[in-house]
């Protein structure tokens, strides 16, 4: 869930009003996106931010004048060679929205949060010109990202957190999901072996599942419960579970739109082997090639953390590449799969 809109919602909810400030334009390069917002509260906390950390202290000035006067304001940050005055020293510009927000500015906020923890995209128009300015809408018809239209309204868009399935009840899954979890997924960890397969031994995923995982992912499938944005990361490490969870998950004609991430953990040999099980059991060279195995970027990790922080690596530059095709990873000392030494024992 977005950290800083659940902190809004708390302060929205014990009737507290709290200054937000939200970044609605950038220009060149910016440590934020639209959309990143940062609050300030009536005792003077702060919880999020929007640079990395070279305008929030004049922010932080307007958004105590804007919390007391109840006057939203626009303000510009741009490169500035003055050490005093503040400054995007990234050489970008960002246009920051500062609002007063409570019941009595924000009324729908407890329609959005509803939505939200139902894991509902939902939209909210702000106007920012004209009479109307400093009120807002939620506008199921939209389906604009965030940021500024062209009739001077603000678009924040709250999407639903994509699936991430981890199959497996190991250490290498709850450092995963962990991961998984501050990445934005909603996770779900499936395993059928009950001793295991625990919500004490997971945390910090949304959802536990105790059942055989192939199955499980095909019942899903078939009731659209996964997207195009779902990952999919075995961490078994054992060919009863794995092939047929794989042979689930690689063969497109069984899916509405293919997934993003396929990873499955093994050695080289592991990988050879299971590649040629997969085959004998159908699924076509075309089809094996969305498989990342061995998985995880191989930055020389070791260990369930490491190897976590392999795993959340490499599906952030299939998500970068695949939005963008012509964008390539940036050189990388290490080898990819194939290319160095296997990581974890067959």
């Amino acid at each position: 869930m977005n950290s800083v809109l659940h902190d809004i919602y708390t302060e929205w909810e014990a009737d507290r009003a709290v200054a937000v400030a939200t970044v609605i334009a950038t220009l060149g390069s910016s440590p934020r996106d639209p959309g990143a917002m940062l609050t300030v509260h009536q005792d003077g906390t702060v919880v999020g931010s929007i640079s990395g950390g070279c305008v929030e202290g004049a922010l932080y000035e307007t958004a105590l004048d804007v919390l007391t006067t109840g006057h939203p304001r626009i303000e510009h940050y741009g490169p500035t060679g003055n050490i005093l005055e503040p400054g995007l020293t990234c050489g970008g510009s960002l246009t920051v929205l500062v609002e007063r927000v409570d019941r009595a500015t924000m009324p729908q906020l407890g329609r959005v949060m509803s939505r939200v923890l139902r894991d509902e995209t939902v939209t909210l128009e702000t106007v920012l010109i004209g009479p109307q300015a400093g009120t807002h809408r939620i506008a199921h018809e939209l389906d604009a990202p965030t940021g500024l239209t062209s009739t001077g309204t603000l678009i924040r868009r709250f999407p639903s957190r994509p699936r991430m399935i981890i199959v497996g009840s190991t250490d290498f899954a709850a450092e995963t999901g962990y991961l998984g979890t501050r990445m934005g997924y909603r996770v779900t960890l499936c395993d059928a072996r009950p001793t295991f397969t625990t919500p004490q031994r997971f945390p910090h995923v949304d959802e536990v599942v105790c059942e055989w995982p192939s199955d499980w992912i095909a019942r899903e499938r078939n009731e659209g419960r996964f997207d195009s944005r779902t990952v999919i990361v075995v961490l078994t490490h054992d060919p009863k579970i794995d092939i047929p969870v794989l042979v689930e998950c690689l063969d497109t004609t069984k899916w509405a739109e293919p997934l993003v991430y396929i990873g499955a953990m093994g050695s080289l040999t592991a990988d050879t082997n299971r590649r040629r099980e997969l085959a004998a059991a159908g699924v076509r060279p075309e089809h094996l090639a969305a498989l990342s195995s061995p998985i995880g970027l191989d930055i020389g990790n070791r260990g369930p953390a490491e190897t976590a922080i392999s795993i959340a690596a490499e599906i952030i530059t299939r998500r970068a590449i695949d939005a963008v095709p012509s964008r390539q990873p940036h050189r990388c000392d290490f080898p990819l799969h194939g290319e160095g030494t296997a990581r974890i024992a067959p």
